[in-house]
């Protein structure tokens, strides 16, 4: 198998796994790119015992040094910061595609990911969303099992710590969409009231402008103080803008454009056991709005 034919096999897979650990689109896909070139230009295919744990290994040790390499500019990072939000492919007559769509996860599930130390990322993601054993993520991190068993576990504790979070943490999307859209027709029609009924005691707003657009910089708690920003945003929102219900990262959600600039996309998290949503998701970095949108179909 020639190095086009392993990109083919192999892309979807490292590209899951960088994203995954930086929540940036670009930077993951140049992760993947290096690793195909280096592959290509250092070490024939065919010397390879593994080929798919060689190349997880790489991009996940790619990833880990660009993580410690951005963790400055993250601390200085103005406001929540928040993972760049992914448009799906619409063509679901694409195998390629639709088993890239069933390996998707949870928006939320993204954002409790920065919690965690790169090398607590690395483990917990490899383990969770990838089903390895702890042997596996030993090798492909340069790690005793015993270690990487303790960064699960610590991991886990840190997710957990986060308090009534069961659903939030669970990795694959849930099924929610009705909620979802019943929040975006809300939004769209201007109708605050229904957020009532729709938000939990205890939700939470996260707005991610990274300093570049007006957004709350610490996060928003309690239901009122979340309808209230909301009402906001609804008020603030120009004549000439339009909202779209679509796919993103998995789950339904709502991308606000305007003059067919999106400059709003909100997602969400949801509260176990109820038809009720915790979290909203506001990403408004315009940074973070152009390559997670480049597959949206224009309706």
């Amino acid at each position: 198998m020639n190095v086009s034919e392993l990109y083919e096999e192999y892309r979807p897979l490292l590209f899951s796994i960088a994203y995954r650990m930086l929540g940036l689109i670009q930077d993951a896909e140049d992760i993947v790119q290096d690793v195909f070139v280096t592959l290509q230009q250092q070490m024939p295919s065919s010397s390879i015992r593994d080929t798919k744990a060689y190349l997880c290994k790489m991009v996940t040790n790619r990833c880990l040094n660009e993580l410690k390499s951005v963790r400055r500019t993250r601390l200085q990072y103005i406001g929540p910061w928040l993972p760049e939000p992914l448009v799906e492919y619409q063509d679901d007559s694409n195998p390629a595609v639709l088993s890239e769509r069933r390996e998707e996860v949870a928006y939320s599930f993204l954002v409790l990911l920065q919690l965690l130390s790169p090398a607590e990322r690395a483990v917990y993601i490899l383990r969770v969303t990838l089903s390895y054993d702890f042997e596996e993520i030993a090798e492909s991190l340069d790690k005793t099992v015993i270690n990487c068993r303790k960064l699960y576990s610590r991991a886990k504790q840190k997710l957990l710590n986060e308090g009534r979070n069961d659903i939030l943490w669970e990795p694959y999307p849930t099924d929610h969409a009705e909620l979802a859209q019943k929040f975006s027709q809300a939004f769209i029609a201007g109708n605050v009231a229904e957020f009532l009924h729709l938000l939990s005691d205890d939700a939470v707003m996260l707005t991610d402008g990274g300093g570049k657009v007006k957004a709350a910089i610490n996060p928003i708690y309690g239901r009122d103080r979340v309808i209230a920003l909301l009402t906001y945003s609804i008020a603030q929102r120009p004549a000439n803008a339009r909202a779209l219900i679509t796919q993103i990262n998995g789950q339904q959600g709502l991308v606000i454009l305007v003059a067919e600039r999106i400059t709003h996309v909100y997602l969400f998290g949801y509260e176990p056991g109820t038809q009720r949503i915790s979290r909203v998701y506001s990403v408004m970095n315009p940074d973070k709005l152009i390559l997670g949108m480049k597959h949206l179909i224009s309706f």
